[in-house]
Order: structure tokens, then C-alpha cells, then sequence
């Protein structure tokens, strides 16, 4: 098998991890709430990270510049603790399969906030994948038989509110990360310091949100922690690994594209786990999303 063979079938293993960790924090933050699910999860990686580190590479913590180790802990703290908090919320709120797809927003918003923040060019095919992405999504959330907007009109609003957030704050990690990672910083070290900063950040959060009396739904089951245990395992763990092979043995931009399947991945799991009806106008609007994708992975790829 050729490292194209191999970097494709990672980047589609990795789009098929993230469905199953989508629909797992889901299932999670129902029963345990998003802050629970955002804390256990950062802190359960962290320690497994810790002890690749340990006994693996003979070491706790990389030896990084101190530039390296701010722009990766602030891109943990935006990416993983605010991030995750709104996005684990959105998942309660609307559901996997219309969070994942607002979720594609993120790769648009950090090509702004790195032309904006940082003076990295941005070409027509940039600007044109981010239009096409926008009007998948716009498609989907705005027409009236969108299934998020059969919910509570006010929790609906809050989701998607929440929703935007959370590929905001995205956006702006992967821009922080980048920042570090341009200082010949290894991605499985990155990813450490990065998950290290995430769950060290969590702690005040879950603390705030217990002492302000907003409810976590304390509902800790064995089933719960099965859950969150198979969530974190295909995606902070396994799901991270495979989409760094991918970017490792293959262009980024169609690393991006494959990655970025997964809206349309977890239609029919939507279908088959939740027994969702899925209209004509989902299908259409995830698959522009993914489009848009990839105009703007390839088009930013080749220059």
C-alpha cells in the first residue's frame, strides 16, 4: 500500500471516528452534561498523552520555545475548554448530525482570522469555498424543514448561537496552533501541550459552572461513562492520530476534504442510530458544505 493509499484511508478513518465521538458526546452530555463531559474527557486524554510521553518518549512534558508553549496552550484553552464547552452544548441542544454540519464552518473562519490576525493570503478559491460552505449550511439551517428547527424555537436559537461559538473558537486554536506549530514543533507534541492547557483550563470552568448553580444533569451512570469512555477514545485519541497520518502522507488540502466528510458521514449513522428522517434538503446542504470544503482546502493547498 502506497503513503497516498495510506494517508486517504486515514483521512477517511478519521471522518468515521469523529461521527462515533459526535454521537457519543451526545449521548454523553444528555445524561451527564456538557461541562461534565468537556472536564472527564480533556483530562482522561491529557493522562493518556502524559503517559505516551512518560514511557514511551522517556519524557513528561516537550522540550518546546517558550513561544511554541504560549501559542499552543492559549490554542488549547480556545479550541478545547470554550470551544468544547459550547460545542458539547450545541450537541444537547440540536444534535450531532446539525452541529457537525454548522461545524464546517470552521476551517472558513480560521482562513479569515489567520488573513485578518496575520496577513496570510487569501486567494479567490479561498474566498469562493468559503461562500459555497456558508450557503450549504445557510440552506440547511434556514429552510423550514430543517430538523434543528423543529425543536424549541428558543432552545434552537441558544444551539446554534452556541453552535457558531464553538467553530469560532475552533477556528481561532487551529490559527494558534498553526503559530506554534511553525516553530518545528512535532503534531503529536503540539496536540500534547495543547490537551495538557485544555484539561489544566477545565478545572475553573467546571468549578464556575457548579458554584453559579447552572445544571449539569447529574445523571452518572455506568452506561454514561461507557459512552464518554468510546467519545473520547475515537476522538481526542484515536481521531487526532489518524488525521495527523494523514496530513503526514498526503496534501493537506485533500487530507482537509476527507476529514471534512463528516456531515455527510453521519446522515445515514443519524438514520440508522436515531431513526432520524432525513430530508432531500440535509443531504444537499451537507454535501455543499463539503464542497465548499474543498475548494477551500485544495484551492488554499496550492498556492
Amino acid at each position: 500500500m502506497t503513503d497516498a493509499h495510506i494517508g486517504q484511508l486515514a483521512g477517511l478513518t478519521t471522518a468515521a471516528l469523529w461521527v462515533v465521538s459526535s454521537l457519543s458526546f451526545t449521548a454523553a452530555g444528555k445524561r451527564l452534561g456538557a461541562t461534565r463531559v468537556n472536564l472527564l474527557r480533556t483530562i482522561a486524554a491529557a493522562l493518556v498523552l502524559l503517559l505516551v510521553q512518560w514511557f514511551v518518549l522517556g519524557r513528561v512534558l516537550p522540550t518546546l520555545s517558550n513561544s511554541a508553549l504560549i501559542w499552543l496552550s492559549l490554542s488549547g484553552v480556545f479550541g478545547l475548554t470554550i470551544g468544547d464547552q459550547f460545542l458539547f452544548t450545541g450537541y444537547v441542544l440540536l444534535g450531532p448530525r446539525t452541529v457537525s454540519l454548522l461545524m464546517t464552518l470552521a476551517p472558513s473562519l480560521s482562513a479569515l482570522i489567520a488573513w485578518i490576525g496575520f496577513g496570510e493570503r487569501m486567494a479567490f478559491t479561498s474566498v469562493l469555498g468559503m461562500l459555497i460552505t456558508t450557503g450549504g449550511i445557510a440552506w440547511v439551517t434556514i429552510g423550514r424543514n430543517s430538523g434543528a428547527l423543529h425543536r424549541d424555537p428558543n432552545l434552537a436559537k441558544k444551539g446554534l448561537l452556541f453552535c457558531l461559538a464553538a467553530a469560532l473558537c475552533q477556528a481561532v486554536g487551529m490559527v494558534m496552533a498553526k503559530q506554534g506549530l511553525n516553530t518545528s514543533v512535532g503534531a503529536f507534541d503540539a496536540q500534547t501541550i495543547r490537551m495538557y492547557a485544555g484539561a489544566a483550563s477545565m478545572i475553573p470552568v467546571a468549578i464556575y459552572v457548579r458554584h453559579a448553580g447552572i445544571s449539569v444533569a447529574p445523571q452518572v451512570t455506568k452506561r454514561a461513562m461507557m459512552v464518554l469512555a468510546l467519545g473520547t477514545i475515537s476522538g481526542p485519541l484515536l481521531g487526532v492520530y489518524f488525521s495527523m497520518l494523514a496530513v503526514e502522507k498526503i496534501p493537506v488540502g485533500v487530507a482537509a476534504t476527507l476529514i471534512g466528510l463528516v456531515p455527510v458521514f453521519i446522515i445515514p449513522a443519524s438514520r440508522l442510530i436515531d431513526k432520524q428522517h432525513i430530508s432531500t434538503r440535509s443531504w444537499i446542504g451537507a454535501m455543499i458544505a463539503v464542497m465548499g470544503i474543498a475548494v477551500l482546502a485544495l484551492g488554499g493547498n496550492s498556492e
